[in-house]
């Protein structure tokens, strides 16, 4: 007598501008051998309702965390990408929920500072945040074009983008939230598992701020030619993050 045996759950969380649907076919139907998935929109993305309100808004994002969480499985495996991977650090510190933590494309601090080089100049992300609530259109083409700087393709890849960007008001708030997270002491806490892949032409995340970190034993890293959307251009998974996965796929 057989019996079914059931997937582990992961949680897939997309970077800033997207939403659930910016997952390629290809790296979905690779994580679907091994996983039962689940895809969320961040706060303010897509179909989510977050409502932004005018408090602290490390705390809504805590609060929407939390919300999220009630409907999570008691035991799941995490993967974010960019804004996504940052709020995925967040949400694995002191969890024993969640079982293992995929990062890509990450920063833990996307703000630079005197004690943090590789990293956005922030006032390049506070123009991004007015020039987003004043000319949303051309703001997401810019923010596209940075993340295709370094690709093969770089023009195809902006196209590729802006299909899967759609203006939306509430999206403002997460530029607030690239501005404002710092989640390296909880990345250098981790206690679950962790893989961090990282693209060597990234004009958003210089993939040298790993070497400011002294970071877990458990947390491997692994480079990978391309831009910040490399995700996007190569659809599936690498071989590295196969492995770290425990996926059986054709690489």
């Amino acid at each position: 007598m057989s019996t079914i045996t059931e997937k582990p759950k992961l949680v897939l969380l997309h970077g800033w501008g997207y939403d659930n649907n910016c997952w390629s076919d290809v790296m979905l139907n690779d994580l679907q051998g091994q996983y039962e998935l689940i895809l969320l929109d961040l706060p303010g993305h897509g179909k989510d309702a977050f409502i932004a309100g005018k408090r602290n808004n490390i705390s809504q994002l805590d609060e929407w965390i939390a919300s999220t969480k009630q409907f999570l499985p008691n035991q799941y495996h995490i993967l974010g990408w960019s804004l996504g991977a940052q709020i995925a650090i967040r949400m694995a510190h002191n969890d024993t929920r969640i079982q293992s933590v995929t990062l890509i494309a990450v920063n833990p601090k996307f703000t630079s500072g005197a004690n943090w080089p590789s990293a956005m100049l922030p006032n390049l992300l506070a123009q991004f945040q007015q020039g987003y609530e004043a000319l949303a259109s051309k703001t997401l083409r810019r923010f596209a074009s940075l993340q295709a700087k370094g690709s093969v393709a770089p023009k195809i890849l902006v196209e590729q983008m802006l299909e899967l960007m759609q203006v939306q008001v509430s999206k403002a708030f997460g530029l607030k939230l690239l501005q404002e997270l710092d989640e390296r002491v909880h990345l250098c806490q981790l206690t679950q598992s962790c893989y961090i892949e990282l693209a060597t032409h990234d004009a958003l995340v210089p993939f040298e701020w790993v070497s400011q970190l002294q970071l877990p034993t458990s947390v491997q890293v692994n480079y990978v030619e391309g831009a910040h959307g490399y995700l996007l251009e190569h659809c599936g998974v690498t071989r590295q993050m196969a492995n770290f996965l425990h996926l059986e796929v054709p690489l």
